[in-house]
């Protein structure tokens, strides 16, 4: 490897060899065995005196590069004009040569790639340390000649995620546009969700309504939802007497399902039981909407279905796993997946807008509806038909601009409803129920004497908040404590290391590096967490540590939005942080306070994930 300084004939082609590499097996940052500080390596890690950089020195070794093609030849130049022959013969031998090029660097590009791929799955915490151990003059980020880049130095994931003008999230689109209406039935449809856009246009105006539609002032409601949920779960293992909970198949999955259903507004309900839409129950099948079927192609199902919690959640795991995981179709059960996806697409699509349909009825005969993400949309929806300019002005004062004529009808339209509604569920569960995992295991560690322990942040500590009660002094400050103990055991092992962005302009804004359109690249924000340039003693569990709050567009569109961490960084930070990250944080604090509040916890195993170590299956903790 060597420095790039400029931009070669070699780096022009590096971004467009990039483009076909088939590389990111588990690109969406999902937890893949990882050895925080303090823990055991994964059974099949490395050896401990393996190194990530030899490994790719010794890929890149294996897969040699051609001399760099030269530059085709100018038509144009005088010692052409006698002999055209030699101009044929000085553009085959480029084309050839750049045919070889382009040939040996997808091989480098995928040795390299499954390097990374390697260390990223077994032992990313040892590849971070080992890349942040490198001199900044010599590797600001890691950029191999050929293959992905990853970012791994705090200033510079910042930066990466704050240039979404230069590195965007295109690569999670395709299958976000799936539960977008069909543009061969509805030519002026959108087919964007906001996570998976970076055009100003398409993001900011939606960034604008859906941040309205979920605040940071649904706190107390958020607490409610997510205690209630958690300590059902506590008080039901309490009283069958076991002794022993599967928190995977219990709390961490049903407080995010329960705020998917009383707060987004998608509800589950057990089988038989009666569901939110009229004369149906649960499990039971309903016809798909001739309304919708004028918009959305099914291709899969031929009716909807009431779902069940265990219906509710496979479909969001599908769907997610579709969009952010199975990305590759190097991986062996990449059509299964794909067509998984699909499927769940199409029911969720249809259940969300059989509820739409259901709510915006009663909404309009001056009825009663819950208070959720769906409704509150319908009701902008309303208010926009009733009184279209006070909304429009509203929005145009937060953006800086007026709106185009008729844009934020469009924008909230049914379809497009129906697919925010979507998006927004499918990122709220499996996400947090790895995440609610991850803090336990961290959290078990800490009593395990597994870390520097600072300013008395123990996991004694931590039981004495979780019985704090609300008509208690310190119980506010007792919230705060245990959110921050979530932060920080999150922190120390997170529910995933890298985001995906691909680059799109060549820059080289990264530590100087340049890169080329169509780069690959991995944002390490678990890397970024424990950068000790930036983050003090960042292997030790200190409740007290500085989340250097930073406002992020407050005079503009997101006036009302909380400050976000310069530290942790779990849910993102820019433009993409989470739009759910109230949700979750509320979801995390209140999940870990119930079960530290049923007694002393003791490990029953380790936490077990899937076969692709994409989604926790079960962490068994004794009581």
């Amino acid at each position: 490897m060597s420095r790039q300084n400029g931009m070669t004939i070699k780096d022009q082609l590096y971004g467009m060899v990039c483009g076909f590499i088939k590389l990111i097996q588990m690109t969406s940052g999902k937890k893949q065995g990882n050895p925080s500080p303090g823990r055991e390596e994964a059974p099949n890690s490395p050896p401990p005196t393996a190194s990530f950089l030899s490994d790719i020195a010794n890929a890149e070794a294996s897969s040699p590069l051609p001399p760099p093609p030269p530059s085709p030849p100018n038509p144009d130049d005088p010692k052409y004009a006698s002999d055209p022959e030699v101009y044929r013969r000085d553009k085959q031998a480029a084309e050839a040569a750049i045919t070889a090029f382009t040939a040996a660097a997808q091989v480098r590009g995928a040795a390299v790639a499954q390097i990374i791929t390697q260390w990223l799955a077994t032992s990313p915490d040892a590849m971070f340390q080992e890349l942040l151990a490198q001199p900044r003059s010599t590797m600001p980020i890691f950029k191999p000649a050929i293959g992905p880049v990853i970012v791994m130095r705090h200033p510079e994931v910042i930066r990466c995620l704050e240039r979404t003008d230069l590195f965007t999230v295109d690569l999670y689109a395709a299958e976000m546009a799936r539960a977008t209406d069909d543009k061969t039935r509805h030519p002026d449809a959108y087919t964007h969700f906001m996570l998976g856009t970076d055009r100003d246009d398409l993001y900011q105006l939606d960034d604008v309504i859906l941040r309205r539609a979920v605040s940071r002032s649904d706190k107390d409601t958020l607490i409610r939802l997510a205690r209630e949920e958690a300590e059902r779960w506590t008080h039901q293992v309490q009283v069958e007497g076991t002794g022993e909970i599967d928190v995977v198949a219990t709390i961490a999955k049903f407080v995010p399902l329960r705020i998917v259903g009383d707060y987004l507004g998608v509800h589950y309900c057990e089988a038989g039981a009666p569901s939110a839409l009229p004369g149906l129950r649960g499990g039971d099948h309903f016809a798909l909407d001739e309304n919708l079927q004028k918009f959305f192609t099914f291709t899969r199902i031929k009716e909807g279905i009431v779902p069940t919690g265990d219906d509710l959640f496979d479909w969001v795991k599908d769907a997610f796993r579709n969009i952010f995981n199975s990305i590759s179709p190097a991986h062996p059960k990449f059509t299964e997946y794909r067509e998984r996806g699909i499927i769940a697409t199409e029911y969720l699509s249809a259940y969300i807008f059989a509820l739409l349909q259901h709510h915006k009825a009663r909404l309009q005969h001056g009825e009663i509806v819950p208070d959720t993400m769906l409704t509150r949309l319908l009701r902008m929806q309303l208010e926009l038909e009733q009184n279209a300019g006070k909304l429009e002005v509203e929005f145009a004062r937060l953006l800086g601009a007026p709106l185009p004529q008729g844009e934020l009808a469009r924008r909230l339209s049914d379809s497009m409803i129906r697919s925010n509604v979507f998006g927004t569920t499918v990122g709220a569960v499996v996400n947090p129920q790895e995440a609610t995992a991850r803090i336990l295991d961290s959290m078990l560690r800490l009593k395990e004497d597994k870390y520097e322990v600072l300013n008395d942040s123990s996991f004694e500590q931590a039981l004495y908040w979780a019985d704090v009660e609300p008509d208690e002094p310190d119980y506010a400050e007792s919230l705060e404590r245990l959110r921050k103990y979530a932060l920080e055991a999150l922190r120390l092992e997170p529910q995933g290391e890298v985001l995906l962005r691909v680059c799109v302009q060549d820059n080289d804004v990264l530590g100087g590096v340049s890169l080329g359109k169509g780069t690959v690249v991995f944002v390490a924000y678990a890397a970024a967490m424990l950068d000790p340039e930036v983050v003090p003693n960042p292997a030790a569990f200190d409740v007290t540590r500085d989340e250097r709050l930073t406002p992020y567009l407050c005079n503009q569109e997101r006036a009302s939005e909380a400050p976000q961490s310069l530290i942790y960084l779990q849910h993102g930070y820019g433009r993409h942080k989470c739009l759910g990250r109230y949700a979750s944080e509320i979801t995390m604090q209140e999940s870990l306070r119930a079960m530290l509040r049923i007694g002393s916890l003791v490990r029953r195993g380790e936490l077990e994930m899937d076969e692709e170590n994409w989604f926790a299956m079960r962490f068994k903790i004794g009581f």
